[in-house]
């Protein structure tokens, strides 16, 4: 028996992806359990009956049971893999980590991963990722027994705080899971005009910011032919065509800088990881454009907001009628593939969050910080790889986030509020606009508004 939990099922878009790609494995239709947990009942509910009807239709002869809880615990007890993808707070908090720093200057389109938005969802998120940890540790799958011990698959943001966090508590315990780097790697592809299978590449640094250090094609109908550079195609298509640049601009102005190489994240995450965009007075103007979209101050939080309840209400529609869509391929997410690769011991290739460990994955990085670098899955584990050396920009980027990233984990686990002031000092975009005592009285009213979530400070 195969026991996969997913905590923060309520989260409805991961929820319908994730789970309705897990049960498209032949080696996850037998004798597996799809336990679904959250906080929030009735979105809970609403996810189990999608995915239970989602199994009828089209796997009704499989055995995989379909489960829900609001008992964490319960639902993590015999799980051999454990996927999160939480949000402590919800809107109610994001509304509070944008609009407080806005006052004193600061943008943030998204505020999810570095910066005083990041920060604070990180600190929201760590009770919550202990007490799962906790929770493996007692009653998951081989809790009380030598052997393979639970995986937790991270997706929740801040990816790269989240990771390292859960790591430095129960080490070898995470993996960190964004879709970035897929989804980067098709934009390059379609810039470079090739087939999926003509196209390759080799990418690492830090969750929302790892460089595509190689991209490569060939052409698929010569067997003799040999992989060749792809950003020669990339670059004249961006030559050729205006539109395209004015759909990534942030992004493509940063590959320009730091001499050629594109980055994981589209141009709005982008902008708030460096001290160069968000504080210029014609920053919209100049970087905005008419495709790029989603920008301006708090872009990502309205969305949310406007789109609140919309998705619930598809999902419903779609339950009415006799059949749910069916998807013909995965989505993509690798959470799924881990899980089967290490099922299976067909090795499957990522890129994923795991610790720097004596600083021998990406070598000029800082030891034991969270890195995002090629690793296999198979049934021994996770297997990153290592002895990667960064280009000098793009190490000094990685490691002006990192240092955010550190100074947070450590406030947290050492419980030194002084510590979580750093880190927000220490944020690119932050201090691009803001003095030191400015940023100091900006994070004691995010602590004062963001009280009941964090009460351990």
């Amino acid at each position: 028996m195969v026991k996969i939990t997913f905590i923060g099922a309520g989260s409805l878009v991961f929820g319908k992806n994730l789970l309705t790609d897990l049960l498209m494995f032949p080696a996850l239709q037998e004798d597996t359990i799809l336990c679904l947990e959250d906080i929030h009942a009735e979105r809970l509910d609403l996810m189990f009956r999608y995915t239970k009807k989602y199994k009828e239709d089209y796997f009704d002869d499989k055995d995989v049971t379909i489960e829900k809880t609001t008992n964490q615990k319960k639902a993590i007890e015999d799980a051999k893999y454990v996927i999160d993808s939480i949000h402590v707070g919800g809107l109610d908090a994001f509304k509070l980590d944008v609009e407080i720093p806005f006052k004193y200057g600061v943008t943030q389109a998204v505020g999810d991963t570095v910066g005083p938005g990041g920060v604070f969802r990180f600190l929201r998120a760590t009770s919550a990722l202990k007490s799962i940890l906790e929770d493996i540790q007692e009653v998951g799958h081989n809790a009380d027994k030598d052997g393979i011990k639970p995986l937790l698959l991270n997706y929740a943001n801040p990816m790269a705080m989240n990771t390292w966090f859960c790591n430095s508590i129960v080490p070898n315990s995470t993996v960190g899971l964004c879709h970035g780097v897929q989804g980067t790697a098709e934009v390059l592809r379609r810039w470079a005009g090739v087939k999926r299978e003509e196209f390759s590449f080799f990418c690492a640094g830090i969750n929302h910011m790892a460089w595509f250090l190689e991209a490569w094609y060939k052409d698929s109908t010569d067997p003799n032919v040999t992989w060749q550079d792809a950003y020669p195609l990339i670059y004249k298509a961006l030559e050729e065509d205006p539109e395209k640049v004015k759909s990534d601009a942030v992004r493509i102005d940063l590959m320009k800088a730091v001499g050629g190489y594109f980055m994981t994240e589209e141009t709005r995450h982008t902008s708030e990881y460096a001290p160069y965009y968000r504080k210029l007075p014609d920053f919209l103007e100049k970087f905005g454009g008419p495709i790029t979209g989603m920008m301006e101050q708090a872009a990502d939080y309205l969305m949310q907001v406007k789109l609140q309840g919309k998705f619930e209400k598809s999902l419903i529609r779609a339950m009415k009628k006799p059949k749910l869509p069916f998807k013909k391929v995965p989505t993509g997410e690798y959470g799924p593939y881990i899980i089967n690769a290490m099922e299976t011991n067909i090795p499957f290739g990522f890129n994923g969050n795991v610790i720097n460990k004596d600083g021998g994955l990406i070598t000029n990085l800082p030891k034991g910080c969270c890195v995002e670098v090629p690793i296999f899955a198979d049934n021994h584990g996770l297997h990153p790889q290592g002895g990667i050396v960064l280009p000098t920009v793009c190490q000094a980027l990685c490691t002006s986030l990192i240092m955010v990233q550190k100074a947070a984990v450590e406030g947290v686990l050492e419980m030194d509020r002084e510590k979580i002031y750093h880190a927000v000092l220490l944020d690119p975009n932050t201090a691009s606009v803001c003095s030191t005592t400015q940023i100091r009285e900006m994070v004691d009213e995010l602590f004062e508004a963001e009280a009941k979530w964090i009460p351990k400070f």
